[in-house]
């Protein structure tokens, strides 16, 4: 028998530091007998008894699990009189079955973690499916995103499109549902195709924000709720329409460096039967860039526990003022993770720039 190193590997099902407290009990059989318990290669990975364990043959082996596909034994050694080997056998027999059941639940455990990572694996990929990944082909504007979820499936959405039967137009629409994980990405997916076809199917971003919500009211019976920024861009005329339901306010960046926000707001999605928006408009001229994000970014904690906050990303966006709509979301993306320092992410990140290309 070989002795196995005591810096086991921690994840290894047997271990010294799993197997010893089974064992001490066990120290009782007398100085003359030692038992042990040897891994599948028929390593010693504890035992109690001699210090010339290994040396000496096993008078008694007991298979750890099943008998054809045995995960280890427990042996004794050493001289074992009659009047004791019964009580002996039994008590190897009873070690062999309680590390057996420990390893059981460890593999139940781990199935049960492999199966779940898996799962949300696959959520992951579909809930990406979601997300445009290649923008929108509009002559004479550029549009960029970028989307980090907090956890394997997360609650923010955009979508940026040309609505139905109405070519001239660009929509664009981010989202965050309230909370984090599988609820918040359940609603998710819920709502965005809803909010899509009632912007197909109606001709002011508020009117598309409120049949959203009537249906979120009338058909989901859920505590989480929905901020959502919808703005319609007419592609000719630079002109904007914004229906803003508890989101953070979209900014406007100059071509000259100035930035301005577009100050609107109301309630938020699935709280109310009626939320009346108001709308806000106006006008993106050529290098004029429209920015969109989420609370991902300004909520980003440091490690000292300070929050990235508005003042940083607006400094951020004013910084990009020559920059391609592409290379904006990516430094505001860079911006929050550097500051973040390796702290996990508050919420869920995601970023929308449309710029207005300048003329010819």
């Amino acid at each position: 028998m070989r002795r196995a190193s005591p810096t086991s590997d921690p994840d290894a099902f047997l271990t010294a530091e799993r197997l010893e407290p089974l064992l001490a009990p066990l120290a009782a059989l007398g100085p003359a007998v030692g038992l042990a318990v040897e891994d599948a290669a028929g390593r010693v990975v504890a035992g109690v008894g001699p210090a010339t364990l290994g040396a000496v043959e096993p008078a008694l082996a007991v298979p750890i699990g099943p008998s054809e596909v045995p995960i280890g034994r427990v042996v004794v050694v050493g001289a074992i009189a009659s009047p004791q080997r019964a009580a002996i056998e039994a008590a190897a027999g009873v070690l062999a079955a309680a590390i057996a059941g420990l390893v059981d639940t460890r593999v139940r455990d781990q199935v049960d973690r492999t199966r779940i990572e898996a799962e949300l694996a696959l959520g992951r990929r579909l809930q990406r499916s979601f997300v445009p990944l290649v923008a929108p082909e509009v002559p004479g504007w550029a549009v960029a995103s970028h989307y980090e979820p907090a956890r394997e499936v997360g609650g923010d959405f955009f979508d940026a499109f040309r609505p139905r039967a109405r070519p001239r137009e660009l929509a664009v629409v981010i989202a965050d549902v309230t909370g984090k994980g599988i609820a918040a990405a359940l609603l998710m997916a819920f709502a965005r195709p809803l909010i899509h076809a009632a912007i197909d199917h109606a001709r002011r971003p508020a009117v598309a924000l409120e049949r959203t919500n009537r249906i979120l009211v009338e058909e989901r019976r859920a505590a989480l709720f929905i901020t959502a920024l919808c703005v319609y861009i007419d592609t000719r005329s630079g002109r904007f329409v914004v229906a803003n339901a508890g989101h953070e306010p979209p900014l406007v960046l100059r071509v000259d460096g100035r930035l301005e926000e577009v100050d609107s707001s109301g309630p938020l999605l699935g709280a109310f039967p009626r939320i009346g928006l108001e709308e806000r408009s106006g006008v993106l001229e050529p290098g004029d860039l429209l920015f969109l994000y989420t609370d991902g970014v300004t909520d980003a904690r440091a490690p000292d526990g300070s929050r990235f906050g508005d003042v940083r990303l607006r400094s951020l966006v004013v910084g990009a003022a020559d920059a391609t709509a592409r290379e904006l979301v990516a430094a505001v993306a860079a911006g929050s993770r550097g500051f973040q320092s390796g702290e996990p992410a508050a919420d869920d990140l995601t970023l929308v720039a449309v710029r207005r290309l300048p003329a010819g």
